[in-house]
């Protein structure tokens, strides 16, 4: 079993770890930079002492946005992005945002399955988003 609790600065390895694994950062160490400088909220699942995934929410007033969230491959399925994003959506409800966005890659079929089961819908589409040149959609839940 998983435990969802706030990030700690003792699990910042684990998550460059993750995004490494999860997005083939370049540079991890800074994308963890970028989540402590503009993440309002960094939630992690953690298990046997390890943090296992983790979801980063942007507060930008009104409205919210899910920075990252991303899961050890050897935990993928098991239902901890789920409950990662289902602990991000209840903060937003409980501070009375209004929507949430997010972007995810065109390619990332299963993500975007998880986020349309929750109530996101895709409102437009980034051209060249990432760094690789693939396009993303944004997607966006109305509290």
């Amino acid at each position: 079993m998983f435990k969802i609790r706030d990030f700690r600065a003792s699990d910042s390895s684990d998550i460059i770890d993750i995004d490494r694994e999860a997005f083939n950062s370049l540079n991890p160490s800074y994308d963890l930079f970028i989540y402590l400088a503009y993440g309002s909220d960094i939630i992690v699942a953690e298990k046997n002492g390890r943090v296992i995934g983790y979801v980063v929410l942007m507060d930008l007033g009104e409205c919210a946005k899910i920075m990252s969230i991303a899961v050890k491959s050897d935990y993928r399925g098991k239902g901890i992005g789920k409950a990662l994003l289902e602990e991000a959506i209840k903060r937003c409800r409980k501070r009375k945002k209004k929507m949430i966005t997010l972007e995810v890659r065109i390619s990332n079929l299963q993500a975007q399955e998880l986020y349309k089961k929750y109530g996101f819908e895709i409102v437009g589409k980034l051209e060249k988003y990432y760094s690789d040149g693939e396009d993303a959609y944004l997607m966006q839940l109305k509290l």
